[in-house]
């Protein structure tokens, strides 16, 4: 794979295309986690203790669930261009991208203004602690201005993807990562910004990653010729794009929902008291590490898989599913052990043991990663058969089958835990587990069904 050409995943070692294809997946979505992740460590340490860290929690809690909607639809555009890609169709391709960029432009506008309107009854809404609500919002409605940049960088990086080059994406957001830990150390270290600084910074490290992947456009990266026609409205290709993003997006965006729920859940138990949010906020910011191989193969497999199915190759898409649970599962492992024998070193890195209430804060913390940790090696399965689903273009099943899952089970019991007496952050993780299991169940049926493969109508 070279950073300006394609790259055909339908030859060669099954192996050495899944893992070279995957590895800039799996970087570049670390470097996107260290957004958060140092955001909560600069505003933990420098940026007013438990206070801060709760409100960069909160709204991260938020942020992500818009990033989720957002890359979710945008998978859209790499199946469908992989699968056009796949078959050998230049002009499909060439078409698929212009919609694509012309959607995503008016799609980005509309989402940040509709989530800065928004911002305030989100706040609300998460039962923010009191004393972390203004600097909840002021981090929320700032991060409102940067949600079109996140748009036009997920769609230009899903076209990349969808003609196998996952390593433009990579450098791309390298360099805005960069950027964003300088700017977190200038405004919030230095400028004493708090949330509001980090927020800042991470707009414009967004900005400049959109910015990047245009240039790159300019310069023909995509390895295909279009014209300006491409770009005109084409209902048949928005309409495949969406049949394909938005239930991807939905799923997304209310499972992203459901962990509102939950962080309202937290919030409730612990009675006004910001070290119980701060402390489950902390281990979701581990678990978005600790589940970045999991979350990379998927996107990868959806990429692999569509290639794959364009040029009538299924039986190679799934030995690439297999092989990516297995690895996937693996390094699950290593995290599980991890959290299960140093909980409380894992957690006070992200907070000042000195400040106020930062006892209470890791405690909580390493109740909850105790137990939710049993997830690690349980939800490769669930993001890679949702990735090779997707990437066969039977979304609407991975949707239905995780929401069930998240709504039905994950949610009543993490609230059922929370209300028991006695109940702490320990009870609350088993939730994830236990739903994150049922859907595996469901999915491993359908899989090995082969319902997958049923025919469908011609594109």
């Amino acid at each position: 794979m070279t950073f300006s050409g394609q790259n055909n995943l339908t030859k060669g070692s099954l192996t050495g295309n899944l893992i070279a294809f995957a590895i800039p997946f799996l970087l570049a979505n670390l470097l996107q986690a260290l957004y958060g992740a140092v955001d909560l460590w600069v505003v933990g340490r420098f940026g007013g203790g438990k206070i801060g860290v709760a409100a960069v929690s909160n709204g991260g809690e938020v942020m992500h669930l818009v990033m989720s909607f957002i890359m979710g639809l945008t998978t859209g555009a790499t199946v469908l261009i992989g699968q056009y890609f796949g078959a050998n169709d230049s002009r499909g391709c060439a078409r698929s991208v212009g919609m694509t960029l012309s959607l995503s432009a008016l799609l980005g506008i509309l989402s940040s203004l509709g989530f800065f309107v928004l911002s305030r009854v989100l706040v609300r809404a998460l039962n923010t602690p009191a004393e972390a609500e203004a600097e909840t919002l002021a981090y929320l409605s700032i991060c409102s201005s940067g949600v079109f940049f996140i748009f036009g960088y997920n769609a230009l990086s899903a076209i990349f993807r969808g003609f196998g080059n996952s390593v433009a994406p990579l450098i791309f957001v390298g360099i805005a990562c960069v950027c964003n830990v300088i700017g977190d150390l200038v405004l919030v270290a230095g400028c004493k910004m708090g949330a509001a600084g980090a927020a800042y910074a991470t707009i414009a490290s967004q900005a400049l990653s959109m910015v990047l992947a245009l240039i790159y456009l300019g310069r023909g990266g995509f390895g295909c010729r279009f014209a300006a026609a491409d770009f005109r409205s084409a209902r048949g290709l928005a309409w495949r794009y969406l049949k394909i993003g938005v239930p991807i997006a939905t799923q997304g965006v209310l499972i992203n929902i459901s962990f509102l729920f939950i962080v309202s859940i937290v919030n409730a138990m612990g009675g006004g008291d910001s070290s119980t949010a701060a402390g489950y906020g902390i281990v979701n910011r581990i678990n978005a590490f600790a589940m970045l191989p999991a979350v990379s193969f998927s996107m990868a497999l959806a990429a692999i898989t569509a290639q794959n199915i364009g040029a009538n190759k299924p039986l190679r898409a799934v030995h690439s599913l297999y092989l990516a649970i297995a690895l996937t599962m693996a390094l699950g492992a290593i995290c599980l052990v991890l959290l299960q024998t140093i909980p409380e070193k894992v957690v006070a890195l992200f907070i000042d043991r000195a400040s106020e209430g930062a006892g209470n804060v890791i405690r909580n913390g390493s109740l909850y990663a105790k137990s939710f940790s049993l997830e690690y090696v349980l939800v490769p399965i669930v993001f890679c058969t949702n990735g090779f689903f997707n990437g066969c273009g039977r979304a609407l099943f991975s949707m239905t089958n995780n929401l069930a899952c998240t709504f039905l089970i994950r949610v009543p019991v993490s609230y059922f835990f929370s209300v028991t007496a006695g109940a702490t952050l320990y009870h609350v993780g088993f939730a994830a587990p236990l739903a994150s299991f049922t859907s595996n169940v469901i999915a491993l049926i359908y899989l090995f069904s082969g319902k997958w493969r049923l025919p469908r109508k011609k594109r």
